[in-house]
């Protein structure tokens, strides 16, 4: 290196801050020029030598040149010289054939050379050219490879590292471009190009890369908004990575070798930063150094952009940036000169387009010439997408005639244009029908991707198609379809349906809501209209025209051919058939025509992908042939049910071997699944079965047809002769393949200042009175998102619509229009009142209709194939979307929506052929339609959640997979669902006690209760099914499972609330975890927590009253069988092993604690002996009790699963079983920081935002139109106020005199949330105890069939009623349950519990969801505010049944009453003193502290006797104190301040009593964590002013007072 590059490079370090280490001086190879001319020429000679005729191509190397070098033509040309090598190769010898493989090398490096050269002034070619000119050259070598088995060198050099080459700024060009598109996630979203007439260069419009006229701040803005998108997909903004580092690293080269940053790489190191702060690679960020950004794509572009646009130089990204440009022009500009230009420069390029047009009917062939007409093609749709923008319409003005209104002069130039509309482009039909009959690929992906503004396969269109499907089944020549009824009446015709698993009859007006309270002439007249625009919707699907003579419509091909010509499954397998010439056939397919078997990973597809990457090269074609140390690697563990498809998949597998690409996708690719595709073809007279493999890259978003076998008559498989390899697409080529190219594009229009669509029948569902949920769940009834006919009726075309299909516009709203955001957003939903009303009864009701008009012959075979053809439609839209490709199996919530809806489909197709067949007989065509399917094989070894889904309709409460949910008390048959079922079921058992699986997301939220709930939900649905598919499996756990780890936080939860049982600590902390991983402040290994533990255990304190010791025992005996159960898991492990598993030492010191205090206190008790008889004290040798070992026990397969833990706790309603240990954790800090003013003003300010959350998703909650769906949120949000308080608790008993500036959240308080709350578990036990009714006729004495609401006294003033949003449901009281029951019953509990008794597994999971939602809510109410009789009820339920047992949240705290609890701290005291002739209920503390004095005042008083009374009465000023805490902040002032005096008062007599006790107890009572501090008094006189007067604690104050009512 010189002295002077040296020197840059040390200039280059200080700007760089030494971000970047090494020079690219010391090691940038400089690219050695490649003479193209003369390799080009030693190629032609050859091909000239061996007689190969390139006349038809060039005569002499001028003509290449003259003709072929250009953007235009070149890729032509090349891929022409690659057919002509393959049809001669034979005649190259074998040194020939690499001799031009190298010479076509030495040209692409020659030409990428060249366009990164700024020194080359007239390149033109571009980077697209040299892409396309690489594939061939890959091509010429695989062909070498695969005909001659001949391996030759490729040495492709990187291009020259220039920043004002064309290279890199038309590269800079795409950038922009993708990152626009992917922020805005639409092809609209374009670069715009405007010259600059003074230096006749072209530059980027900075307003089209961040919308301002300032360049830096557009640069700023775009930085910004890839800052604050939460949306990127990062696939592909890896994409745009990989273009970007190219960039960076061309300005990081000169910057080392000029010590100047280049032009525009500001721009560039900004979005270089930017994408890597996105991707999480910071450490790749470089520093931004200040450079000219001129955004400059071409220095010498001259001054007509008109003659750019036709030339053949210039690319089409520059060509389509120009257009942009014209339309900002228009749309935006000033100068009415430079508007009139533009317009004359459109109507210019129109005439080219014609020229152009003409030229390519003049083609021989247009395959041979079809990258020219690609990019023509390209020229006419932005030409249209250009005339389209512009061409927009206003109607905002109140009078509709805007277009005829004399706008002011100064009006913009867009009113302007709405007055003078330009016609857009159209091709000639000729053009048209040669592309469509080309069958190439590439030309119908351009053509089909012409309609710049065709509906786009969105839920609204979706819906609406289905919507439109059904009226046409349920009319005959626009009539509704009707039969008579029981009375003689004609009534729509209604047929059986099953909804959530439920049979409903449901005629036309339950699916449509326009139609629902009509009856005679209105129904009729309304249905007839209905039926009008769904012929016109399904009319429109397809290119039409008018024919003025005979005054009928046609269409230019039959609709079916059009459906099978634009089914990208006929591009991607390629069918044909052999015909008797040995001639080759292709044939296009309907969607109905393939079977698909969707891999996701069960025991065969697992096998098939473990063999391929397992095995390397292979020469053989059958799997029997090969070697037996390779035929190993085939998994032997296939169960016979996979058996049959057994020899496909390893015959599948060695083809993937020997497909080099198919060997790399497995091997290389993470996110990959596959899908058989199976059809049928002929050979000659024969029925040929053809399965292809097709692979899913989700990654890259790819789709590849890596070949296709043929099913031999011995059971054997060939490679297809034709489709040995197949193609490859993107998912956006699939989409676009996929579409039947509309007959008309949609319009935009402004009206009532939004933007609207035009397109005929596109307000279809607005008038069957659909409404429309967002995404943020903004509901638009049909009056927000259409027009009105009234208003703007003639603001469409009606004329056109009335004489092609004798439909008339005129019902409420515009047919024709609706607001364009409805149609664009892919996750609209589609609202009605039945919204029960999915993909797969409206398809059932549709085929049940289509079948009953077949057997009562109101069914001819006209509308019989419209509605195959509209189905077909349905169902390839379904196949086939931009996002995720063909379905394929996913691991995310989607798949199974997308599987069902596919397979439901195809349901209905088989029914419409089971009807073609029928009629085929009867007919002289024999020939029967074949049904096909989709099929799915089972996951239990990797992802649930898909086949959850499937699952959902029989129990959505337990299945926790998707936020709607719907829930059935008599589940019908299970259908197809019952493998799937039992696989589950056996999978959740595998995963949950599989320490692999630990900390899998399927399993997160699971629990043990859970999933024996599930268990016990499908044991009757399974009774029938045992026979067939096995029973479920009763899986071993090991020590690391998730099934361990959760019994173990359960059990020391337990034990904690044990010691916690009277609420001695208000913060009330369990085991306290890690709940950051950043940032670990405590000790995974829990051994000192334990051996506190199990020391306070063994020494723990059941005396007290009878009942009290009773209560204590069931507590220890439920935690001790909870230890067995994991013992038994710790035996097993550790049986023979060599020294003792993580957490052996816990769980057997627990054991042994539990031992010695049952052993000590209940010495005599059956129920205790007959566990204690049974333990087993010693493992492998070893006394259990003196077992060492670690116990790490933590939650880091959550927290480090889940990303931000915070966010994940605060948002998913998935994290409610782990909200408290987040707030214990939180807690925990608090006492770590108390004194330390810095950390706890940081502990307030999350304290204020989680106060700000919850707050936020309590007005959203409220929000809510219907319950269904939400329990899960519901649930969720009571478990975050809940912690939330504590944490608010926390901070009181911690602050001394300072009032808080946030306070607690009392649901009770908030009569909205709480009424909806109420409204959730009382609909669950309602809607129960009605299906126990119907389902137990004879135990009841009343209507059964008869709703629940009619046999509740609503009218009497002590009936209970809750609301959620407008629908209301009543508590049902022990009264009802008198006039019900047969029986007598003496109470709700016992009510409760008869229910209980009769109850379903189903009507059990959702009483089981009601109760815990009834718990949560009364433990969450203060003590002095809880229902008696509720309490009750609960805690014998949760006895009554072991689906129930878990309502309780698996916890063992006393559920009471202030009064409750109250009497038990005095009956223990009564009993621990042994005092006599006491009435509990008039029981005042001052006779009390009395007799205690008294007994207290004897001599040598029984110390044992004594430490418990007084612990009892520490208690008891304990719970008092913590009342007067929790009330703090919540009563008006005079109120808390004569609650704070009670207090003081109490806690001074308990003293004065004590005053003969000895000094350590006296203590306890004089502990200052009993004292009451005045930051209480100061909080409650911050927020007194501030309480609701309807607040259920000031409409019940006394409630609050009473707490001292003893006093």
């Amino acid at each position: 290196m010189n002295n002077q590059s040296a020197s840059n490079c040390r200039i280059v370090q200080r700007k760089r801050s030494n971000k970047l280490i090494n020079c690219p001086c010391n090691n940038f190879k400089i690219n050695k020029p490649c003479d193209i001319k003369d390799n080009l020429n030693q190629i032609l000679e050859k091909f000239t030598e061996k007689n190969i005729n390139l006349k038809d191509t060039l005569n002499t190397i001028d003509d290449y040149y003259e003709k072929f070098e250009n953007n235009e033509n070149f890729n032509d040309f090349w891929n022409s010289i690659f057919d002509l090598y393959k049809e001669n190769c034979n005649k190259f010898n074998e040194e020939e054939r690499e001799q031009i493989v190298n010479n076509i090398n030495e040209i692409l490096n020659g030409y990428k050379g060249m366009i990164s050269d700024s020194n080359n002034k007239n390149t033109k070619v571009n980077e697209n050219n040299v892409l396309n000119l690489t594939k061939i050259l890959y091509d010429f070598a695989d062909f070498n490879r695969n005909e001659f088995n001949e391996i030759n060198e490729i040495n492709i050099v990187n291009y020259n590292k220039d920043s004002k080459s064309k290279y890199f700024k038309e590269k800079l060009l795409k950038v922009l471009y993708k990152l626009k598109k992917i922020l805005k996630k639409s092809k609209e979203q374009k670069i715009s190009a405007k010259n600059n007439k003074e230096n006749s260069d072209l530059r980027i419009d900075s307003k089209s890369i961040g919308d301002s006229e300032n360049t830096e701040e557009s640069i700023d803005n775009l930085i910004n908004e890839i800052k604050n998108s939460e949306i990127l997909d990062k696939n592909e903004l890896k994409n745009v990575a990989d273009d970007v580092k190219e960039l960076q690293n061309i300005n990081d080269y000169e910057l080392y070798t000029k010590g100047e940053p280049s032009d525009n790489s500001e721009l560039v190191s900004k979005i270089t930063n930017e994408i890597n702060n996105k991707l999480g690679n910071v450490e790749n960020n470089v520093k931004v150094i200040p450079s000219e950004n001129n955004l400059i794509i071409n220095e010498d572009i001259g001054n007509s952009l008109v003659d750019a646009l036709k030339s053949n130089d210039v690319s089409d990204e520059v060509k389509e940036a120009i257009l942009k440009g014209f339309e900002d022009n228009i749309k935006n500009s000033i100068d009415e000169s430079l508007v009139e230009e533009t317009f004359n420069n459109i109507n210019e390029l129109k005439e080219f387009v014609k020229v152009k047009e003409e030229e390519i009917n003049n083609y021989n062939s247009l395959k041979s010439q079809k990258h020219k007409i690609i990019k023509f093609l390209k020229l006419v749709k932005n030409l249209n997408s250009l005339i389209n923008n512009i061409n927009v319409k206003d109607y905002s003005s109140s009078n509709n005639n805007n277009n005829n209104n004399n706008n002011n002069n100064n009006n913009n130039n867009n009113n302007n244009n709405n007055n003078n509309n330009i016609e857009k482009v159209k091709l000639s039909k000729e053009l048209i029908n040669r592309i469509e009959s080309s069958s190439d690929k590439d030309l119908t992906l351009t053509f089909n991707d012409l309609n710049i503004n065709s509906l786009k396969n969105t839920n609204y269109n979706e819906f609406s198609d289905k919507i439109a499907f059904v009226i046409l089944t349920a009319g005959e020549n626009g009539r509704l379809i009707k039969k008579s009824d029981a009375n003689g009446n004609l009534v729509p015709v209604s047929v059986t349906v099953l909804v959530d698993g439920e049979e409903k009859q449901l005629n036309i007006k339950d699916i449509i809501p326009s139609l629902k309270n009509l009856e005679g002439e209105e129904l009729d007249n309304k249905f007839s209209q209905l039926y009008d625009i769904a012929i016109v919707k399904y009319a429109e699907q397809f290119r039409n025209f008018y024919d003025e003579n005979n005054g009928e419509t046609y269409f230019d091909k039959d609709p079916m051919d059009i459906v099978k010509g634009n089914n990208a499954m006929t591009h991607i397998l390629n069918p044909y058939n052999i015909l008797e010439d040995g001639n080759y056939k292709n044939y296009d397919i309907t969607p109905d025509d393939v079977y698909f078997h969707l891999a996701t990973n069960d025991y065969l597809d697992h096998a098939f992908t473990s063999f391929i990457n397992s095995v390397g090269n292979i020469d053989v074609d059958k799997f029997n042939e090969l070697p037996e140390d390779i035929k190993s690697y085939w998994s032997s563990n296939i169960p016979e049910e996979f058996s049959k498809d057994e020899d496909l998949y390893k015959a599948m597998a060695i083809h993937c071997i020997k497909n080099t690409r198919c060997h790399n996708y497995f091997r290389k690719t993470e996110k990959l699944s596959f899908n058989v595709v199976s059809h049928i073809s002929q050979d000659k007279d024969n029925i040929v079965i053809n399965h292809s493999l097709i692979i899913n890259d989700d990654e890259n978003k790819r789709t590849f047809n890596a070949f296709t076998l043929n099913e031999l008559e011995n059971g054997e498989y060939k490679l297809d002769d034709v489709n040995g390899s197949g193609s490859e697409f993107s998912y956006e080529e699939l989409d676009i393949l996929n579409s039947n190219n509309n007959n008309n594009e949609m319009k935009k229009i402004k009206a009532k200042n939004k933007e609207y669509i035009e397109k005929y029948s596109i307000g279809f569902l607005a008038e069957c009175g659909y409404d429309i949920e967002k995404t943020d769940g903004t509901l638009l009834t049909p009056d927000d998102y259409a027009l009105s006919n009234e208003e703007f009726n003639d603001i469409s075309d009606n004329e056109i619509i009335e004489k092609k299909y004798g439909v008339k516009n005129n019902g409420k709203y515009n047919m024709n229009v609706v607001r364009s955001d409805i149609v664009s957003h892919e996750k609209m939903k589609i609202k009605s009142e039945n919204n029960d009303m999915n993909d797969a009864p409206v398809k059932d009701f549709a085929l049940k209709l289509i079948t009953y008009r077949h057997e009562n012959g109101k069914l001819d075979d006209y509308d019989l194939d419209l509605l195959n053809t509209y189905s077909n439609i349905i169902l390839g839209k379904e196949l086939y979307n931009e996002k995720e490709g063909m379905i394929h199996y996913t691991d995310d919530n989607e798949y199974q929506s997308r599987y069902n809806n596919v397979r439901e489909s195809l349901n209905l197709q088989n029914g419409i052929k089971d009807i073609k067949n029928e009629r085929s007989r009867y007919t002289e065509s024999r020939t029967c339609l074949t049904k096909t399917y989709i099929t799915g094989n089972f996951d239990v070894e990797k992802k649930l959640i898909s086949s959850l889904q499937n699952l959902k309709k029989y129990d959505s409460e337990n299945i926790k997979v998707k936020d709607e949910e719907t829930s059935i008390s008599s589940p019908g048959e299970l259908c197809d669902g019952a493998e799937t079922l039992l696989n589950v079921i056996n999978g959740l058992n595998y995963r949950y006690m599989n320490s692999n699986y630990k900390s899998h997301e399927s399993i997160r939220d699971l629990d043990m209760n859970k999933l024996n709930n599930i268990n016990k939900l499908y044991n009757q649905m399974l009774k029938q099914h045992v026979e067939k598919h096995g029973e479920i499996v009763d899986s071993k756990a090991d020590t690391e499972s998730k099934f361990v780890t959760d019994k173990l936080d359960e059990i020391l939860k337990n034990i904690t609330q044990l010691f916690n049982d009277d609420d001695q600590d208000l913060s009330n902390i369990n085991i306290v975890y890690n709940m950051d991983l950043s940032d670990k402040k405590l000790d995974d290994d829990k051994t000192y927590e334990i051996e506190y533990i199990t020391n306070k255990l063994k020494e723990l304190d059941v005396s007290g009253s009878e009942e009290t010791r009773q209560e204590y025992k069931e507590k220890l005996l439920d935690i001790y069988d909870k230890v067995s159960e994991v013992e038994e898991v710790f035996d097993r492990n550790n049986n023979g092993g060599e020294g003792f598993l993580n957490n052996s030492q816990t769980i057997y010191s627990v054991k042994e604690a539990l031992n010695t205090l049952l052993k000590s206190n209940y010495p005599m008790d059956e129920d205790v002996n007959e566990r204690l008889n049974r333990y087993k004290d010693t493992i492998n040798g070893f006394k259990k009790s003196e077992v060492k070992s670690s116990n790490v026990l933590t939650m880091d397969h959550i927290v480090g699963k889940v990303g931000n833990v915070y966010e994940f706790i605060m948002t998913d309603p998935k994290s409610t079983m782990y909200v408290k240990k987040y707030f214990d954790a939180l807690k925990d800090n608090m006492f770590e920081i108390n004194g330390n003013e810095v950390e706890e003003e940081l502990m307030m300010e999350k304290i204020r935002d989680i106060n700000r959350i919850i707050n936020e998703k309590i007005e959203k909650f409220k929000k809510l139109d219907e319950s269904k769906g939400h329990f899960e949120e519901g649930a969720h949000l009571i478990e975050l106020i809940s912690g939330y308080n504590e944490l608010i608790s926390t901070k009181l008993i911690l602050s001394e005199e300072k009032a808080l500036d946030v306070n607690y959240i009392y649901i009770p308080n908030d009569i909205e949330l709480y009424r909806r709350l109420m409204y959730m578990s009382t609909s669950k036990y309602n809607k129960v105890v009605e299906g126990v009714m119907r389902n137990n006729p004879d135990d009841f004495r009343v209507d059964v069939n008869r709703p629940i609401q009619e046999h509740i006294r609503t009218n009497n003033k002590d009936a209970q009623s809750y609301t959620f949003n407008k629908n209301t449901v009543y508590k049902i009281s022990q009264h009802d349950f008198e006039n019900m029951f047969n029986e007598k019953v003496n109470s709700r509990s016992e009510a409760s519990r008869k229910i209980i008794e009769k109850a379903t597994p189903s009507q059990l999971s959702d009483l089981n969801t009601g109760y815990r939602m009834d718990y949560k809510l009364m433990d969450h109410t203060l003590p002095s505010y809880r229902d008696a009789d509720k309490i009750k009820e609960i805690n014998e339920v949760s006895k009554s049944n072991k689906m129930l047992s878990d309502i309780k949240n698996n916890d063992i705290k006393y559920l009471e009453t202030h009064e409750q609890r109250e009497d038990r701290y005095v009956n223990n005291i009564i009993s621990r003193g042994n005092l006599k002739n006491i009435n509990i209920k008039k029981l005042k503390y001052s006779t009390l502290f009395s007799k205690l004095s008294n007994l207290l005042s004897k001599n040598n008083p029984n110390k044992e006797q004594v430490s418990g009374i007084t612990k009892d009465l520490g208690n008891m000023c304990m719970n008092k104190k913590n009342e007067v805490v929790k009330l703090s902040g919540n009563v008006p002032e005079s109120v808390f301040i004569e609650i704070y005096n009670d207090y003081n008062n109490l806690k001074s007599k308990v003293s004065i009593s004590l005053k003969n006790a000895p000094e350590t107890s006296i203590s306890i009572i004089n502990n200052s964590n009993l004292n009451v501090k005045i930051s209480l008094v100061n909080h409650n006189k911050s927020f007194s002013n501030k309480i609701n007067t309807k607040s259920d604690v000031i409409k019940n104050i006394s409630k609050a007072k009473g707490i001292f009512s003893r006093a």
